[in-house]
């Protein structure tokens, strides 16, 4: 547990997102934790899905009609092609912009509404998240201004000129002059998608904020950009995840309250629009599937794949079902409960949240190894890391626990275990605490 600290602190997180994926949830855990433990607490969002007495919302401007009727074909739309990518682009504000120009829109509230809206001064001020309009890279620079800055990169998207995560792309590296993921191959995009990089270096570069990341894989890509030169320090905190609600359960009592049925085996995989977010390397389910359907297993399968909608699909022996999006933690960790494998095909991780909370429910996982997720399996322990982006060894690992119960039941123990000891949101919390009580420290001649 965590120990009180003192002096208590006023700290103001920001996040686009209240709820949405695993940075979200971890900026909702730490506000949540750092207000039980007697500081003063608030988590500043510009889209609202929690109702937490400690989030703030900031209205964003009304969007334009454009806006809204690409919002609402985005939501029915579930293929992941050009077409989907220009509703997602054109639903924001900027969007047309953003694709004829490859220029992204950096606006910001003013600082001193912005403070009115916490009610209260912030000692600290925590960026997480900050690909948004409003809550953005130039509110990095007005706070920095008046108060410590602290940035925790959930993904690698402040060190490029557009991409969340740049995978095997080293662009980066070159500024961004010549980007292979603009919309058209014209210069004026490319051009546009260099100036994005260029004015967040000029952003941070001026503020010079203090940067935390998930895991010494991510860490060790932002040293080598250009924030790793102007950061005032650098630090890795891994995310845990809530070990009351993600904890194991009873298998058979989750597939009934989930509508599952006891005799088949469960596979499952987590992800906000999983479908169509390209990041998290929905084809690879599709091979695995098709694989796995025409294989040979003591019970038929069936696939949950959580955070789309689509309709069920099947494949001899295996059947995919689409669960959308929800928010209900403890109805996600019975999903998880409910599993006999987690299966993780994002080639490329900051940090796995959804990794981390199949694990602390004893559900061993099968994933790619690129990134972060290195830093949280154990190979041949807790799951198995499978050869870059290889799905037919994927399916080969998955069968190999399908098939050896007393594999899958020690990997389940040994997962959980391994969880608790070191992916525990209040160990989290604990260290972003202490590392702002050094920040304050280092500051305090120039807060008087």
């Amino acid at each position: 547990m965590i120990s009180q600290q003192k002096p208590l602190m006023n700290i103001l997180l920001i996040n686009p997102h209240s709820v949405y994926g695993g940075a979200e949830k971890i900026a909702c855990y730490l506000a949540s934790a750092y207000n039980r433990m007697g500081h003063k607490a608030i988590l500043t969002v510009s889209h609202g899905y929690s109702e937490h007495q400690f989030i703030t919302l900031v209205q964003q401007p009304k969007s334009t009609l454009i806006n809204r009727i690409c919002s609402k074909l985005n939501q029915f739309y579930s293929k992941e092609n050009f077409i989907k990518r220009v509703l997602r682009q054109i639903e924001q504000p900027g969007g047309i912009k953003k694709i004829l120009t490859g220029r992204e829109q950096y606006n910001c509230i003013d600082l001193e509404s912005f403070l009115g809206l916490s009610g209260f001064t912030p000692d600290i001020v925590h960026f997480h998240n900050i690909r948004d309009n409003l809550l953005g890279p130039k509110l990095i620079n007005s706070a920095g201004v008046h108060f410590p800055v602290i940035i925790t990169l959930h993904d690698l998207w402040l060190l490029t000129g557009k991409c969340i995560q740049p995978g095997r792309c080293d662009g980066w590296k070159n500024r961004c002059r010549n980007c292979p993921e603009s919309w058209f191959p014209f210069f004026t995009v490319k051009d546009g998608i260099r100036k994005n990089l260029k004015e967040k270096i000029q952003i941070v570069s001026k503020t010079k904020p203090y940067i935390c990341a998930p895991s010494f894989w991510a860490m060790d890509v932002i040293k080598k950009s250009y924030i790793g030169k102007v950061a005032a320090e650098t630090r890795v905190i891994h995310n845990g995840v809530n070990l009351s609600v993600y904890k194991p359960g009873d298998k058979k009592n989750a597939r009934e309250e989930l509508n599952l049925p006891d005799n088949k085996f469960v596979l499952l995989s987590s992800a906000r629009d999983l479908k169509t977010n390209r990041y998290k390397n929905f084809r690879a389910i599709k091979k695995i599937s098709i694989i796995l359907g025409n294989s040979q297993v003591e019970k038929q399968i069936i696939f949950l794949c959580l955070g789309d909608k689509g309709k069920t699909e099947y494949y001899r022996n295996l059947e995919m079902r689409f669960i959308p999006f929800i928010t209900s933690e403890n109805m996600i960790a019975n999903f998880y409960k409910a599993s006999d494998i987690y299966v993780h095909t994002a080639e490329y991780e900051t940090w796995g949240l959804a990794v981390t909370e199949a694990m602390a429910c004893g559900i061993p996982v099968v994933a790619f190894p690129g990134g972060a997720v290195r830093e949280q399996i154990i190979h041949g322990k807790t799951g198995f890391l499978v050869e870059d982006n290889h799905p037919e060894s994927m399916a080969y690992y998955i069968r190999t626990l399908l098939e050896n119960k007393k594999l899958r039941e020690s990997m389940s123990e040994a997962a959980r275990k391994h969880a608790r000891e070191n992916f525990d949101i209040e160990d989290t919390a604990s260290k972003y605490l202490e590392f702002y009580k050094e920040i304050l420290e280092k500051n305090e001649p120039n807060r008087h």
